[in-house]
């Protein structure tokens, strides 16, 4: 072999190393916050050949609930966590990680003092680069900073995060949802919306229902209410209407009854609640999922045992809060005159299909614009070579 062939071989044989030191695998892992997958539509996560991996910065950390920021000038990303607690400044090809504790910012602010946030440095085995035109920061440096959990699973290739705001496992638990006979209504004109049951446990009857129904009152009056079988009222059912069960735009009917026999002891319209259009306008109703502190957990519902000859079996129970899902799609009454298609009055045994409103997606694809600093973050003039400690002043 000449000198000439030998140098070309020892050439591409050292790109060859290069390249295998950038990328060590073509397969890009699939990565999962809060069990939700993340699709990067351009630049996916790269394994380096060293075993770590790097990701998109925003693709990854905008989806467990962070800011971040990109600064074109000093080459710098900074992340935020999303309590705001948690400042990291990352610059690109430094292996330096600058970690900043905010959590007293607040305090010391009121107190009038300046406020000098807590420093710590942690060396990365890999520095942040750029690949693909896109940001890339080591995953589990930043997962570890911002108090998340990062797993690897080797045999399915997925990365999962976890940040401990996944929502918890609703399988199995009853579920409201609401729906109306109409969607048109002239003025003076009245509808009716049911308050619909899904996944009703075995063996139980509907003792109670607890119901706030978000409103447009400029559109819609409250008229009435009843606990209902379907599309058939129950024989014996109590119920509550007054001032203390309404706030503006929210109002909430309370029932109980003791007659097992009529009640719903199957999935479908449990409660029915009339309102009167005002204006002959458009108006939007939704079952609220919220908590109030004048009417408490606003969405409630209570079953019964409909017969044990345990006299130690659990007699009710109550589904609120967390236990009752909430399906708060709304219901669009649509002004007179409009096309909108009636929907069939549910029956007894049948809930009517709502459609679960979509949620966003995190952004995979934009790339990192420079942002102005906010007042109470570190200062962003830090090169990578200095390192300036962050300090923010009361305004005056």
């Amino acid at each position: 072999m000449n000198k000439k062939l030998l140098s070309m071989t020892l050439a591409l044989s050292m790109v060859a190393a290069g390249a295998a030191a950038v990328m060590a695998d073509d397969k890009a892992p699939t990565v999962y916050v809060d069990k939700s997958e993340i699709i990067f539509e351009d630049q996916e996560p790269v394994i380096l050949g060293e075993g770590f991996t790097v990701v998109p910065v925003r693709g990854v950390f905008e989806a467990m609930g962070a800011t971040v920021k990109w600064k074109e000038e000093t080459k710098q990303v900074e992340v935020t966590s999303a309590d705001n607690n948690t400042v990291i400044r990352l610059f690109i090809d430094d292996n330096t990680m600058r970690i900043f504790d905010m959590s007293g910012m607040m305090g010391t602010l009121i107190q009038g003092e300046d406020f000098h946030a807590p420093e710590k440095d942690v060396t990365l085995d890999v520095a942040p680069q750029i690949i693909g035109d896109r940001t890339m920061i080591p995953l589990r440096a930043i997962s570890e900073a911002l108090q998340t959990e990062v797993k690897w699973d080797g045999e399915a290739y997925t990365i999962n995060i976890e940040t401990g705001n996944a929502p918890a496992d609703t399988t199995g638990l009853p579920e409201y949802s609401l729906s109306a006979d109409k969607l048109t209504a002239a003025a003076g004109e009245t509808v009716d919306l049911y308050i619909n049951v899904k996944n009703m446990p075995e063996g139980m009857y509907v003792s109670g229902v607890s119901a706030a129904v978000k409103f447009d009152p400029t559109a819609f009056e409250f008229v009435d209410a009843a606990l209902v079988n379907g599309d058939k009222a129950i024989e014996g059912a109590l119920g509550a209407s007054n001032p203390e069960f309404t706030m503006p735009g929210l109002m909430k009917a309370a029932f109980v009854t003791v007659n097992a026999e009529t009640a719903a002891q199957a999935d479908g319209a449990v409660m029915k609640l009339t309102f009167k259009s005002i204006n002959g306008k458009e108006g939007s109703f939704s079952i609220s999922d919220s908590y109030h502190t004048k009417l408490g957990h606003s969405t409630e519902l209570y079953v019964d045992v409909v017969k044990s000859d345990d006299d130690k079996a659990k007699k009710s129970v109550t589904y609120k809060g967390n236990d009752l899902v909430i399906n708060a799609t709304p219901v669009v009454i649509n002004a007179a005159g409009s096309t909108a298609e009636p929907t069939a009055t549910p029956a007894a045994t049948a809930t009517p299909e709502a459609t679960a409103e979509p949620t966003a997606t995190p952004d995979a694809t934009a790339t990192p614009e420079a942002t102005a600093e906010p007042t109470a973050t570190p200062d962003a003039t830090a090169t990578p070579e200095a390192t300036v400690e962050p300090t923010a002043t009361p305004a005056a």
